[in-house]
């Protein structure tokens, strides 16, 4: 009954966002276009809004798992998104009387969507999770308590059986939203869209928020982010200590290892975090509460995360390119000759269904190629288990970046085709050119989207310690969020050259073809990253998986 119920209101929860986002949040961009906002303008907006929902992502998961745990961030969060809605309703009763207004309530309506979508990632992740699970009385636990009667069982949990029903409802749920604000768009207007969205939001909000009592309780475990703190204060703190000599020199040290894994150079330093002080005349229970000494595994936990820096810093690049996803790429389509079946809704639909179906595709095709792999398993079963469980997933983050340079190349002769009908055919009614030649592009930007994502996903959960995968959003989102803030800073560097009021006397061809040489060298960079530190040091030194630790 819990599972069920658990189910629908996932269901209900992701199909509204889904619902959203595709009905107005990706149009943002064509509605400041209309309010008669410059196109540099319009862009730093969206790409700033985008940047500051990696923040609010953040920001909403250390107060969740710190003070109000996951249901109340959900409800908080999503009530916010609501309530953005209804302004936006509000400004659509305004517009065309007072341009300023509609202005004005449509950036607060930005902001407010974006705080009710930082939830949606870490806290539904997390609070899931826990729902989602096997709840299993561990009859073990009590086999020493045979007279006594618990009052609370202990629980037994798979999370990796509900991390897959996780992934797989929440595509499924966010497949039912985005088809259905396809189908919403073609037989309503704007007005109607907004005053339908509103009640979708709000009626998904009241119904979570009324489940309360069938939920699995949640509460506050405490940020990570705080454990992270305490490991580089008290690493810094001892800085001047030397490095440990035998096993014995760690606080807790259950591994019984003298080098802390990962064991990487550059933070090895990190170590002294751990180290007792036997010059100190405090006991290592006070040294712990003094912030001087915290225990082996939050080192090891720190050093999973870090060691992962590298691989982030691929991903602004990355984040460039999917800037023009939500902003660019709307606008061309309003420059184009509308075709009545590909609106842009149908081309948001396109990209939405190519970034969902890869995963099943790539593990399709993985298992069928395991299976050619199955005589070797009795020669060489370590080698298959890091190639499945590591190398593989670096791949398809490869083929992604490699995927963004080619639909940056598309996006450029598209460009430049527009751009040359504009000059020899612009009085040419209809339009030379319809939003059929966009197809390509978004088909592709969804393609990097898929492989780069669930391949960064997978990445991420192999790594870390499980106390800080549901952070696999926020942490992987915060590199690509940066690649947004280098877009509106690159946007605005480029104002009054390639980027002028509108589209037509802008030359985004040539911007497009600056990001497709940013990528290529970008591809270069990770190329080197994968083989030089995640290929080699971080999966053989610094597994966190014992199955596959040599």
């Amino acid at each position: 009954m819990l599972i069920k119920l658990c189910f629908k209101m996932f269901i209900g929860l992701i199909s509204s966002h889904s619902f959203e986002n595709n009905a107005l949040v990706f149009l943002w961009m064509d509605y400041l276009i209309d309010l008669g906002q410059p196109l540099p303008l319009a862009t730093i907006a969206v790409n700033v809004q985008e940047g500051l929902y990696v923040i609010c992502t953040f920001l909403i998961a250390n107060i969740a798992d710190a003070y109000t745990g996951p249901y109340k961030a959900i409800v908080f969060s999503t009530a916010s998104y609501a309530f953005g809605l209804l302004l936006w309703f509000l400004a659509n009763r305004f517009w065309g009387n007072s341009s300023s207004t509609v202005i004005i309530l449509l950036y607060l309506m930005m902001v407010l969507a974006t705080v009710g979508k930082a939830s949606q990632d870490p806290c539904l992740k997390a609070f899931l999770r826990d729902q989602l699970v096997e709840h299993k009385p561990n009859l073990n636990a009590y086999k020493d308590q045979a007279d006594e009667v618990p009052s609370k069982p202990d629980i037994s949990i798979d999370y990796d059986k509900s991390e897959v029903r996780r992934k797989f409802w929440r595509r499924i749920a966010s497949t039912v939203g985005t088809v259905s604000s396809v189908i919403m768009a073609g037989v309503s207007d704007q007005r109607m869209i907004t005053v339908i969205s509103f009640s979708v939001m709000a009626l998904a909000c009241l119904t979570f928020a009324l489940g309360k009592s069938f939920y699995y309780p949640d509460k506050p475990t405490g940020s990570p982010l705080i454990v992270i703190y305490r490991v580089l204060k008290a690493a810094f703190v001892k800085r001047h200590l030397q490095h440990a000599r035998e096993p014995n020199d760690y606080y807790m040290n259950d591994s019984g290892g003298l080098l802390l894994l990962p064991d990487i150079r550059i933070i090895r330093w990190l170590d002294k975090a751990a180290i007792l002080e036997t010059s100190k005349s405090l006991t290592a229970e006070e040294q712990e509460q003094n912030g001087r000494l915290v225990p082996v595994r939050d080192v090891q936990r720190v050093k999973q995360l870090l060691a992962l820096l590298p691989m982030w810093i691929a991903l602004p690049i990355h984040g460039l390119v999917l800037a023009t996803g939500s902003t660019f790429f709307v606008v061309q389509s309003e420059s184009l000759d509308p075709d009545p079946v590909l609106s842009i809704n149908v081309l948001f639909l396109v990209q939405g269904f190519v970034t969902v179906i890869v995963p099943y595709v790539h593990d399709f095709l993985v298992s069928g190629w395991i299976k050619k792999l199955i005589p070797m398993h009795h020669v060489r079963p370590i080698w298959i288990q890091k190639l499945l469980k590591h190398r593989v997933g670096l791949v398809r983050i490869a083929i992604g970046i490699a995927c963004s340079i080619i639909c940056c190349m598309v996006s450029m002769l598209v460009e430049t085709r527009r751009l040359n009908l504009v000059k020899t055919r612009a009085d040419a009614k209809p339009f030379p050119m319809s939003t059929v030649w966009l197809v390509p592009q978004f088909f592709l930007i969804g393609l990097v989207e898929g492989l780069v994502a669930d391949g960064l996903a997978d990445f991420y959960n192999i790594h870390v310690d499980e106390s800080l995968e549901h952070y696999e959003s926020p942490f992987n989102e915060s590199a690509i969020g940066v690649g947004k803030f280098l877009s509106a800073a690159l946007v605005l560097t480029l104002s009054g050259s390639w980027f002028n009021d509108t589209l037509n006397k802008s030359h985004l061809d040539k911007y497009y073809m600056l990001l497709g040489i940013l990528s290529s060298v970008n591809l270069c960079f990770y190329l080197l990253v994968m083989y030089a530190h995640a290929w080699k040091a971080l999966h053989v030194n610094g597994s966190p998986d014992p199955e596959v630790s040599t």
